[in-house]
């Protein structure tokens, strides 16, 4: 973001689990809605025109019945969120029901009715992880204006004011729009114990690179592995991916967000990545990232910050839902990002990722696709986000959240912790967003030379400017002949 989406207020936000699927089969169910009217329309005195009397206070008809077809996601989050919006909409609105097909595969459903072609049967709001080749085909409505919308709770405010800064980034858009209404995130960085680090008197908050390699020398002289991570899959990768943006921003390179985003110019050799991962080599070096973390996965590298054997470990925020069978009674989960620059007031830039969204189909009646949208916005409302808070173990979306105090005391602690690191220091939430797709083999192959090598390379034992140029070479490769193709289409 050149932009920069930072915190001043409180901010947090989101997600409990990456890849949770849910366990519950798929189902059909009718929303029905309540026949009650909502009170009566009759004015105490004088006349009302029709329109006054017809439409409510969003402009929309009282009198045209709407059914909204929705496919959604049954996964990590549950669905008993989702119920509950429902409830409170049609209670609102009773002109409006909901045929909601539920499923953990409903994004396979989508592309079934996609290629079959018959609108009226698509949903008209709907999960899918492939939006983009929908957007392509221009089979997707934007949802741009929602973001101008006012809330019910929050009467004068636009959306994009109350939501947390990087969940609607203008600057990303894809194709100019908004087409993903974005429900939950997850959160990348370290995760710890809060008490062993209390214990310790140790930094919970480095403002700095320099603090956090003074926190890394701190801990190793207490015997302990400072970092930990599962080299087998690259996890190192919810900490650091994002640190290029620091150096950049540092470096005062304006034009890198734009080449990244276009792949223009070295990427894996472009100074910004040269310099993250010699300051990973040189840690390495140093013995702050335990050299047993090169054979490992991501339980048995969290299993060592469970037994007190590493201090930190590199991952998402699911991971206290992921690890809660393992962990201690009186362990108690914190979190972290890296700052990688050593200016105390600049920006760290998060690592994180859509994992629960909505999309509306573009092919459907324009009523349908005005109420699908003041739904979503009905979905940023502090009530439901407090039911998605509590039942589904997201996290809120919404800035003002915590302002009423007692929201905070029925949050997990690691959802407290991520909120209180976001509140006390300037962030970004950084998606690492592509405006252009590599589809040459050799795009796969240079990211597979990476993997290969960056478990040797965090543990010191390998410098990593070779394997990047070989990396480089197969990535300018595939730059090469996926723009030669598209210039020919």
């Amino acid at each position: 973001m050149n932009k920069k989406m930072t915190w001043s207020s409180l901010a947090l936000i989101l997600c409990m689990v990456l890849f949770a699927a849910g366990c519950s089969n798929a189902a059909n169910t009718k929303g029905g809605a309540s026949n009650t009217n909502p009170g009566s329309t009759t004015p105490a005195t004088g006349e009302q025109s029709s329109e006054e009397v017809d439409n409510y206070e969003n402009g929309l008809p009282r009198n045209e019945k709407v059914t909204l077809k929705v496919g959604l996601l049954e996964s990590g989050y549950g669905r008993e969120w989702f119920d509950y919006a429902v409830k409170l909409f049609t209670e609102k609105y009773p002109n409006v029901t909901f045929d909601i097909t539920a499923s953990p595969k409903i994004g396979d459903l989508v592309s079934t009715k996609a290629s079959a072609g018959n609108d009226e049967d698509m949903f008209d709001l709907f999960y899918s992880d492939t939006w983009t080749e929908y957007v392509n085909a221009n089979k997707l409505e934007p949802v741009t204006g929602i973001f101008e919308m006012s809330p019910d709770d929050a009467p004068g405010q636009k959306l994009n004011d109350l939501i947390v800064p990087g969940f609607n980034d203008p600057e990303k858009y894809y194709k100019d729009n908004a087409w993903v209404f974005p429900i939950a995130n997850y959160i990348g960085g370290m995760f710890f114990d809060q008490k062993l680090f209390d214990e310790n008197g140790w930094n919970k908050s480095p403002k700095t690179y320099d603090e956090f390699i003074q926190l890394c020398e701190a801990i190793k002289s207490k015997g302990i592995d400072p970092i930990v991570y599962a080299g087998l899959y690259n996890y190192a990768q919810f900490a650091f991916d994002t640190k290029i943006f620091e150096i950049a921003e540092e470096n005062e390179n304006n034009q890198f967000r734009n080449d990244f985003e276009y792949f223009n110019g070295p990427q894996n050799t472009s100074p910004e990545n040269i310099e993250v991962y010699k300051r990973l080599y040189d840690m390495g070096k140093k013995g702050y990232i335990s050299k047993k973390s090169v054979g490992m996965n991501h339980t048995q590298s969290q299993m060592l910050v469970l037994q007190h054997k590493a201090a930190m470990v590199p991952s998402g925020d699911w991971i206290e839902n992921e690890m809660k069978e393992s962990a201690p009674d009186d362990f108690q989960w914190g979190y972290m990002a890296v700052p990688f620059t050593n200016n105390p007031d600049g920006p760290i830039y998060m690592n994180n990722g859509l994992s629960y969204s909505f999309e509306i189909w573009a092919a459907k009646p324009e009523l349908n696709k005005k109420w699908a949208k003041q739904f979503l916005l009905s979905l940023m409302s502090n009530e439901v986000q407090q039911e998605l808070v509590e039942k589904g173990g997201a996290l809120p979306l919404r800035k003002d959240y915590l302002d009423v105090p007692t929201r905070a005391d029925n949050m997990k602690p690691l959802q407290k912790s991520i909120a209180t690191y976001m509140k006390e220091n300037q962030v970004v939430l950084e998606l690492k967003n592509r405006k252009i797709e590599l589809t040459h083999p050799d795009y796969a192959a240079s990211l597979k030379v990476i993997v290969d090598n960056m478990a040797l390379v965090l543990t010191g034992q390998e410098q990593p400017e070779p394997f990047l140029q070989d990396a480089e070479k197969l990535l300018q490769n595939a730059i090469t002949n996926d723009k030669e193709a598209q210039n020919k289409e």
